[in-house]
């Protein structure tokens, strides 16, 4: 889920550009959804995709849309549809760790062997922490390949057990001894799934959303189906586009596998960084980032589960990006929530790869 378009997302969060670094200035909601409107329809031409944002400033709600929902019809993207939300089911996640380490159930510093004896071959040396903060060494690139990239299309429909997606990561070589570096992975995050589960003797998602208030974030497992509305994903396939919307997504599990909606996600990071979710302790332990490996920019300063980024206009925000099959998401806010952001892409066209106009649409939903 960090390969392609989540990748090119990621990028383009964090790219600062120094002349819009030098001209861009903070403007009033009603400029910024005019400026916003103008760069999602520039995207969405290029692109061919559909996408929806809702943005929160000072107190002041509204939504714009782009595109289309249905390749080669003119079909409003719906505002209050709902979309696969990629990796940024991680925060959603690691806030469920952090929650359970705040009432006593998980220790941060515990190791995986604390939690699930035997699973992996190190899991003596790995702690939850590192986990959370991507700093383990596991690689889960054989797992990514083999269902979320070159085997998408095959195992779109495939029913995985979550110890296999972990088992295919043990068996490949450590990235860097645990601890020693950052690197993201998914399978952090299976493994905190799991994690999740035993300590709190329920389904990871059941946990994962509990007490936040959420009304349409789920974990659709097997159900292949998007609830209505939404927008139809697609893949481009010897050049054309491919319906993918209908998916499995037990594939992607902890690290990927919700699905949620723009005014959920908003509901979740501010009342995540209220602090009315987590305690101060554990808020503070998933806030306190730490500057990336030199030349891996990916979503910004890694937390626990969360990254920090600065925009061109200077205003540091807190979130995450994400993509599967088919979508790709981007959440961020300010640490005081007086400035959030929703992103949903409903991806087509190859042409989507340019990190370019990706880079435009982020910058102005913060920036003039």
């Amino acid at each position: 889920m960090k390969k392609t378009l989540t990748a090119i997302l990621a990028a383009a969060a964090t790219v600062t550009l120094a002349a819009q670094a030098a001209s861009a200035q903070a403007s009033a909601p009603g400029d910024r959804k005019a400026v916003v409107q103008r760069n999602l329809d520039e995207l969405t031409a290029l692109s061919q995709a559909g996408a929806v944002v809702r943005v929160v400033q000072d107190g002041r709600t509204w939504s714009a849309r782009s595109g289309t929902a249905v390749w080669g019809r003119k079909t409003p993207v719906p505002l209050n549809g709902h979309f696969r939300i990629g990796s940024v089911t991680k925060m959603i996640v690691a806030t469920a760790a952090l929650r359970l380490a705040g009432e006593g159930k998980v220790q941060l510093d515990g190791t995986v062997d604390t939690y699930l004896p035997g699973v992996l071959k190190d899991g003596g040396k790995i702690t939850v922490r590192m986990l959370l903060r991507h700093t383990s060494g596991l690689n889960s690139d054989a797992s990514n390949t083999k269902y979320l990239t070159d085997g998408a299309l095959k195992h779109r429909y495939t029913h995985v057990e979550v110890e296999e997606l972990v088992k295919l990561s043990d068996d490949s070589p450590r990235d860097f001894p645990p601890g020693t570096r950052h690197s993201y992975s998914n399978a952090n995050y299976y493994l905190l799934g799991m994690i999740i589960q035993k300590a709190s003797g329920k389904p990871w998602a059941e946990e994962a959303t509990r007490g936040l208030g959420l009304r349409a974030t789920f974990y659709p497992g097997d159900k292949t189906k998007l609830p209505r509305p939404h927008a139809r994903g697609y893949e481009w396939v010897d050049g054309k586009p491919l319906d993918i919307t209908r998916l499995n997504t037990t594939t992607a599990h902890a690290a990927g596998g919700m699905v949620s909606t723009t005014a959920d996600l908003d509901r979740f990071i501010e009342r995540l960084l209220s602090g009315k979710v987590l305690k101060p302790a554990q808020l503070r332990e998933m806030l306190d980032v730490t500057a990336p490996p030199p030349g891996d920019q990916g979503d910004g300063e890694p937390g626990l589960g969360i990254f920090r980024s600065t925009t061109p206009c200077g205003k540091r925000v807190y979130g995450h990006s994400g993509g599967i099959s088919g979508y790709a998401t981007y959440v961020a806010s300010t640490l005081d929530g007086r400035h959030r952001a929703v992103l949903s892409l409903t991806t087509a066209s190859p042409k989507l790869a340019d990190p370019a106009q990706l880079t435009k649409v982020i910058n102005s939903l913060f920036c003039g």
